[in-house]
């Protein structure tokens, strides 16, 4: 596939500038849909002319139908969408992140979808539909999959669509509620996520800032402890990472926490743990769910997170060595590498 893409750059560069275009009408449709030809264009810095003719083009070979209040994905159009997804990191360019990024990190895999979600709605819903096409890929008969919560993982909810049948997958959060809003808790992502592919759920009803001896009590209830088995026992994590004041300020974190995080110079957060900027954990918040000694029992651990104001975050959650995928965008991705640069140079 890289050198059939290669000798395409050598030999008829043009064509992967229609792939391109084609590919942002079809994305911006479906975030936007029903949506005219005219703002179409506006969003996307294209002529008028040049929209309705890729529309007529696009109509003719099934991919989206006209009505009065504007132009829609069909079915076919959708599956597109999602085939050239895959060619992605050969249209944009990005697969060299990628490679770079793996390495960096001594990660399985990356990948990286185009734009900076710090800036660009879009691109975090596009971050979304990449972490739900990552986990359809990678779901097996009778695998427990633990979500976090969180905006980017609300968004990966959102993006399953039909057809697929895995009523032998238990869905579950990975902790409890943070006090988000109702759509970015784990258990709403993981219920939803459950929806969509018809899988089983199971739902850890408490919150995930405790007291540390509110904790050792709830551990001895039955009903706690028969789901924490499940979280434990899981095979596919995936998994948001934030920055870690912010995190300490959603968490409502005393003043004298956010003191000693600051001491300590936390930079990332995930699963309740704070990092340093070499991935060293210099503080954790008591709760209920996956600990970090679970995860070495976790086939697959994929962090699903972006933009370039979250690049030292993830940094060093990844410098941890636990993860074995990332799911980012360009923004983050060339922010990471630039600093890397940055501290070779040095």
């Amino acid at each position: 596939m890289d050198r059939f893409f290669t000798i395409v750059q050598r030999f008829a560069p043009e064509s992967l500038e229609i792939m391109e275009t084609r590919y942002r009408l079809l994305r911006q449709i479906l975030h936007h849909q029903p949506v005219g030809r005219r703002q179409l264009g506006k969003e996307l810095g294209l002529s008028e002319r040049m929209v309705r003719s890729e529309m007529e083009l696009l109509r003719s070979r099934g991919a989206v139908y006209f009505t009065a209040a504007g132009i829609y994905l069909t079915a076919y159009g959708e599956e597109l969408l999602g085939d050239i997804d895959e060619l992605i990191p050969y249209i944009f360019d990005t697969q060299t992140l990628a490679e770079r990024i793996k390495q960096m990190f001594n990660l399985r895999e990356v990948i990286i979808v185009p734009g900076d979600s710090q800036d660009d709605y879009l691109a975090k819903r596009d971050l979304g539909r990449a972490a739900a096409r990552f986990l359809k890929r990678n779901l097996y008969p009778a695998c427990t999959v633990a979500v976090t919560g969180g905006s980017t993982l609300a968004e990966m909810a959102t993006a399953f669509g039909d057809g697929i049948n895995a009523r032998d997958v238990l869905v579950v959060p990975a902790r409890g509620g943070l006090g988000e809003e109702m759509e970015q808790q784990a258990g709403v992502i993981a219920a939803r996520i459950a929806g969509a592919i018809g899988a089983q759920y199971r739902l850890l009803h408490i919150p995930d800032n405790l007291e540390e001896s509110t904790v050792e009590i709830l551990k001895n209830d039955v009903h706690i402890k028969t789901v924490v088995q499940a979280i434990k026992n899981s095979d596919i994590l995936l998994h948001g990472i934030g920055s870690a004041m912010e995190m300490a300020n959603r968490r409502g974190l005393a003043p004298e926490e956010i003191d000693y995080l600051q001491e300590k110079r936390a930079i990332g957060e995930a699963l309740r743990y704070y990092f340093d900027k070499k991935g060293k954990i210099v503080y954790e918040v008591p709760g209920i769910g996956l600990e970090f000694p679970d995860l070495q029992n976790i086939g697959i651990i994929a962090a699903v997170a972006g933009g370039k104001n979250k690049a030292d975050a993830i940094k060093a959650v990844l410098s941890h060595q636990h993860e074995s995928v990332l799911i980012t965008d360009e923004g983050a991705a060339r922010k990471i590498i630039e600093e890397n640069n940055g501290k070779d140079d040095g």
